[in-house]
């Protein structure tokens, strides 16, 4: 098995909104074809499509995309992978067609498309196996959030997405913006009881470290986002953006 952090998710709002810089992570076997965890956001689409291609990997050849839960920051560029099976817990997906047109980080649109194509399929109970890959039901953020569970090179690996959004939540078992405080609670408690690695929905990579007082968090590999900005449209101005700075 191989994993590779796509994107490493980033904290951050604006005065125009949530930034909305979330994780995506590429898993590969030998015998079946790739995995993606998350999508990103659709202003991710091109740079998505070129870190792919530049682990030698195609949109088209993604056979199976899990959907952690359906907000926009982590859907949205669904309809890239016109060959995959999109799994997203039954919760998750009773929830958007029942509320989904009142709830606004909800992108309606792209789960009729996606249940249009033939290629939703859902997920029930507490846990289990799809296309190889162990989940685990990590409600609490939203009501059918889930998380991907993998060994890779000894460690025991979480793909939390936005139930565990960021290393405070992890060490505390308090989440924000969650629609069930006591349910992302609990799935944060199991998250991090299991883990070894997590990767949270909007911050750096992190390890997970026992100690007799509890959980200790380390950064292992920071995320960083470089931004340009053009100057009376001739020159460039540029600055980079860390977790490592953060906290």
């Amino acid at each position: 098995m191989r994993l590779d952090i796509l994107f490493g998710g980033f904290p951050g709002r604006s005065n125009r909104g949530f930034l909305g810089w979330s994780s995506c992570v590429l898993i590969r076997t030998d015998d079946a074809p790739p995995v993606l965890f998350d999508t990103g956001g659709f202003n991710e689409r091109y740079v998505l499509k070129e870190r792919l291609e530049s682990l030698g990997v195609s949109p088209g050849d993604i056979g199976s995309v899990f959907l952690s839960h359906f907000h926009f920051d982590h859907v949205a560029n669904c309809s890239m992978f016109k060959r995959a099976t999109f799994y997203l817990h039954e919760r998750e997906a009773r929830y958007v067609k029942r509320c989904g047109h009142e709830d606004l980080a909800v992108p309606v649109e792209i789960f009729l498309s996606v249940g249009a194509g033939g290629r939703l399929s859902l997920l029930s109970g507490p846990s289990g196996t799809a296309a190889g890959i162990k989940w685990l039901a990590t409600p609490g953020h939203t009501p059918g959030s889930l998380s991907l569970l993998l060994e890779y090179r000894g460690r025991r690996w979480a793909l939390a997405s936005d139930a565990v959004k960021n290393r405070l939540e992890l060490l505390t078992g308090h989440a924000a913006m969650t629609r069930d405080p006591e349910k992302s609670r609990r799935s944060i408690e199991a998250v991090g009881a299991w883990a070894d690695v997590v990767v949270p929905g909007h911050d750096a990579l992190l390890a997970v470290v026992r100690e007799e007082g509890g959980l200790r968090v380390r950064e292992e590999v920071p995320t960083v986002v470089e931004l340009t900005v053009a100057v009376n449209g001739e020159t460039e101005k540029s600055c980079s953006l860390s977790t490592a700075g953060l906290w």
